[in-house]
């Protein structure tokens, strides 16, 4: 029986050493593999990660966490280069910031047979400044090919003992094995919060750990100056977690996503309590009232919205003889976002220096410019309150922290509704917010510290109609005019790329979009009138629009303005769709052919429904005499579509390409 044990436990320390991975152990397979064993399209994969996390104990500086991290990737071709860059975020508060060290990185290629390594140099890591929260580092691996194997190793210290970063285990390729180990001090409790739709197992247990503590004391004998080290033990159990993962499946971002890594799976540690020896219990707990109210209470929020010193004046000068509260708070606006320039630094709070700084300098990050605003607001006797807001780019908040708000806009409430602000850009108008801020809802805070969810997402259309009117030649090419107008959110898209980039590149971008035309005469009106539509029109040409094939004449009833590619290709899409914001595009086209020939075929009239009403597709085309007239529409009613739609959806846009695909038939009388 003993011995049948022995066997058993040699077998067992076999396969575990045969499964261990090794940081610079690869084996030929692996640099030999030309696509991946479950995903053959994949450009690149993660053999293996594995992160390890645990705290240190220093008497002077308290506790700190590290992390250490392997990453095995696999490059299988030149599209899969990007992952040849690992990039690292460096958290920061408050004076403190991670470090990272101790790395090492080794490029595996398959030469003349043999496995080749080249070793990272310190030239391929390199630590940047994101923000004044956040760095950032990248470390790119040397002599990148198609087939190299990548083995990279890093450590992260943290004094930042309270927060830890997602623990991500899907990524846009396929991830073969991941190994993620917590060991968590009894004096810690984290809550765990898992996201995304691949189910993650974990497995707890509890370890007994001893540390030893050196400091330094006063001498005994009480002399100036004079002192002495002391030691001893502290023992106390740690949580062990541990995640052991194989096989999981890349999730692909496709068009209209908000934040991909919503849906990845993941697990976030939220601290929740801390019992220190000889210290108070502390419970860190929070609702997302309680976040609110806290970040309300900050100094640097909550004071800052109180003063109003510094711009009383100029805010009196504004209103003087104003008694409609609309057209006040239209003012005000409109003056805080002339004066205020946006430095693009997000944050709840203000910087060190405050706000009376950023108003006199002009300038500022979103909470300085928006909590400016609402305070003025309230000053000229609005009912207005900041809105704490995550941004698209920081995710869905799906549980209460601090970091679960990344942003404030301004909200004033007027009978049940709330008006939405957002004075850092320049081309927004009351109610329109720029594409960042539309993420699900927002939190508003009263002065009395209540709060309550305000939704961002716009009810109201944003309207793209599109007036052509345009001859057929005999030789297939077709000219006319257009007039395009514009509202809300694309509006504002609108003035915004043109402040990007001059008009000559917008205008090649144009031709080059509907396939060479030739654009002529083109004039912008309502620019600066932000209330008003974006209207533009122009003259084309373009040639070749028509196939002539005999006597006869086709072409899309349309023109180049027809869709022809369907945004949604997946056969299966594992998250939901996000428009931003619900939409209309209307086509009002009006067609001369050309003399002696006739209409022979129309494409059918047709109307295309999404369910429950939430969005629509109908398409007409008539002819009168030698005039051709097309009315087309596509709406959206809803911005946001869960992933029960996702077929829906693609058939809706299946059906609207076909519809639009048809050609309407000339011949010669």
């Amino acid at each position: 029986m003993k011995v049948r044990l022995l066997i058993l436990l040699l077998v067992g320390t076999h396969l575990t050493q045969a499964n261990e991975v090794k940081f610079g152990k690869v084996s030929e397979q692996e640099v030999a593999e030309t696509q991946h064993h479950l995903e053959p399209d994949a450009d690149a994969a993660i053999l293996y990660k594995k992160e390890r996390v645990f705290y240190n104990y220093n008497a002077e500086q308290g506790w700190s966490l590290t992390k250490e991290a392997h990453y095995r990737i696999k490059i299988y071709n030149k599209e899969g280069f990007s992952w040849a860059t690992l990039q690292i975020p460096l958290y920061a508060s408050q004076g403190d910031e991670e470090k990272i060290a101790n790395v090492k990185g080794i490029t595996f290629n398959m030469i003349d047979g043999k496995i080749v390594e080249e070793k990272l140099k310190k030239d391929g890591i390199f630590v940047e400044e994101v923000n004044k929260y956040r760095n950032k580092a990248s470390i790119t691996m040397p002599e990148v090919k198609e087939g190299s194997v990548l083995d990279i190793e890093f450590k992260v210290n943290s004094p930042l003992y309270w927060y830890m970063d997602d623990f991500r285990f899907q990524y846009s390729i396929p991830v073969n094995r991941v190994d993620l180990r917590l060991d968590i001090p009894q004096y810690f409790v984290f809550k765990r919060h898992s996201k995304g739709y691949y189910p993650i197992q974990f497995q707890q247990s509890r370890e007994s750990r001893s540390i030893n503590i050196s400091y330094r004391t006063e001498d005994v004998a009480g002399k100036l100056g004079k002192t002495s080290r002391q030691s001893h033990n502290l023992s106390f159990y740690e949580n062990v977690y541990e995640v052991q993962a194989s096989d999981l499946p890349s999730m692909v971002e496709e068009e209209y996503t908000s934040n991909i890594n919503n849906y990845r799976s993941a697990i976030k540690f939220e601290l929740a309590s801390t019992q220190f020896p000889n210290r108070p219990y502390k419970d860190y707990s929070l609702t997302w009232e309680g976040v609110a109210k806290s970040i309300y209470e900050y100094e640097s929020f909550g004071t800052e919205l109180r003063r109003e010193n510094y711009y009383k004046d100029e805010v009196d000068q504004i209103i003087d003889g104003i008694t409609d509260d609309r057209e006040k708070a239209k003012l005000i606006f409109e003056f805080v976002q002339s004066k205020m320039n946006w430095n693009d630094y997000y944050g709840v709070t203000c910087s060190r220096d405050g706000i009376k700084k950023a108003f006199k300098e002009g300038a500022g990050n979103a909470a300085e410019i928006n909590l400016m605003l609402t305070s003025m607001f309230r000053y000229a006797g609005l009912n207005a309150n900041p809105i704490l807001v995550s941004t698209r780019s920081n995710g869905i908040p799906l549980f209460p922290t601090t970091d679960g708000f990344n942003y404030v806009i301004a909200g004033m409430e007027v009978l049940d509704n709330v008006i939405l602000f957002d004075a850092t850009e320049k081309n927004t108008i009351p109610g329109v917010l720029p594409n960042r801020a539309l993420n699900w809802m927002g939190r508003l805070v009263r002065k009395d510290g209540s709060s309550s969810q305000v939704e961002l997402t716009p009810k109201k259309l944003s309207k793209e109609i599109h007036y052509v009117t345009a001859t057929i030649h005999e030789d297939g090419s077709v000219d006319g005019k257009t007039r395009t107008q514009y509202t809300n959110q694309l509006a504002l898209e609108l003035r915004d790329k043109l402040e990007k980039t001059d008009e000559e590149t917008y205008l090649e971008n144009m031709e080059n979009q509907h396939g060479e035309m030739e654009i002529d005469g083109y004039e912008l009106k309502n620019k600066e009138q932000l209330e008003k539509p974006m209207i533009e029109t122009c003259d084309f040409v373009k040639e070749n629009q028509c196939e002539i094939i005999g006597q006869k004449i086709y072409f899309k009833p349309m023109l180049f303005l027809a869709e022809s590619s369907n945004p949604f290709k997946m056969e299966k899409r594992e998250y939901p769709v996000d428009f931003s914001f619900p939409r209309q595009k209307k086509y009002m086209i009006s067609l001369t052919i050309p003399e002696g020939y006739k209409v022979e075929s129309l494409p059918e009239s047709a109307v295309v429904q999404l369910p429950e009403n939430s969005g629509k597709f109908s398409f007409k085309v008539l002819s009168q005499g030698n005039q051709i007239r097309v009315n087309a529409t596509t709406e959206l009613n809803s911005a946001f579509f869960p992933v029960e739609y996702y077929d829906a959806l693609k058939e809706y846009y299946k059906n609207l390409i076909l519809k639009q695909s048809e050609k309407v038939v000339l011949s010669k009388v």
